[in-house]
């Protein structure tokens, strides 16, 4: 542990030295704002550690994690004040919708996000939640609402129509992209019109990258961005935490079994993949015009 700690100081002060001097170089203009619009179980918290390694702390003024100014954990609505401080930030991350991306966004900002199978997220998100320690949730709330899903057999996380499990696991992707999370989980949400709005809006994005080719797609969008392209820091929360399982978890679930199951939380999210592993090549390569900090 100590060992690990030391290596990741390490990291973030070459990454610190690095930025300062490409900020010397271009007479300490600094990229006007990159903002990351997080998919849940999407590699979030390697891209923002590799960020934050050169912005600061999510306590510096110009990193934010914007998910911190939401006043419900299943609601997509962030706050005046995190409106505000995002508009500010150099680098804004959060499991954010479209429409707060386009409330937040700066002239000449570079914006990304990063997709991922829905099964293959669907099922980490799964095993993710049984290893929460519900105890150390911040509100009695949450910890009860964390507790009762952990009851849940793995079919019944699969097809329960539990508003808090529906909001993450229901074509989350398609939701996220096309506009506003909150009022739109149900299964009655209307997909086919939300699919054309999500593939719309991932065309204006300026870089799309895919957790199954994420290295080298970080490697591309970070260039292109106009920071290092450095290595980017493998953090995998999962597997850090101790497992916290319900009486219910089954460590052995599969992505086979969550296709079965969950097949109606998929299906739009599936085809928004599949259409995005196709407009990526044409969006990634368009040129990108920087703006820069004064």
């Amino acid at each position: 542990m100590f060992t690990k700690r030391i290596k990741k100081t390490a990291y973030r002060a070459w990454h610190r030295a690095l930025f300062r001097l490409q900020g010397a170089e271009k007479s300490t203009r600094l990229p006007v704002q990159t903002i990351f619009v997080h998919v849940p179980k999407t590699a979030g918290s390697s891209i923002n550690e590799y960020f934050s390694s050169f912005v600061g702390s999510r306590h510096a003024e110009r990193y934010v994690p914007i998910d911190g100014f939401k006043g419900d954990a299943y609601d997509a609505g962030v706050s005046a004040e995190g409106v505000e401080a995002a508009r500010k930030g150099l680098f804004v991350t959060g499991h954010i919708d479209w429409q707060t991306v386009e409330t937040i966004r700066q002239p000449h900002a570079f914006v990304f996000t990063v997709l991922r199978d829905p099964a293959e997220r669907l099922l980490s998100f799964y095993h993710y939640m049984h290893h929460i320690d519900e105890n150390r949730q911040p509100t009695p709330g949450e910890k009860e609402r964390l507790k009762k899903l952990k009851l849940l057999t793995f079919g019944e996380f699969c097809t329960s129509e539990d508003p808090a499990l529906l909001y993450m696991t229901n074509n989350f992707m398609t939701r996220q992209l096309a506009g506003r999370l909150d009022g739109t989980a149900g299964t009655s949400a209307p997909f086919p019109d939300l699919l054309g709005r999500a593939l719309q809006n991932l065309k204006t994005l300026d870089y799309a990258g895919f957790q199954q080719t994420l290295d080298a797609d970080f490697q591309a969008l970070v260039k292109k961005a106009g920071f290092p392209p450095l290595p980017l820091p493998l953090e995998n929360i999962t597997k850090k935490l101790a497992a916290h399982a319900g009486p219910s978890y089954n460590p052995n679930a599969s992505k086979q079994d969550i296709l079965t199951l969950a097949a109606p939380r998929l299906k739009w999210d599936m085809a928004f993949y599949q259409q995005a592993l196709e407009l990526a090549p044409e969006i990634n390569k368009r040129p990108f015009r920087r703006g820069y900090l004064s």
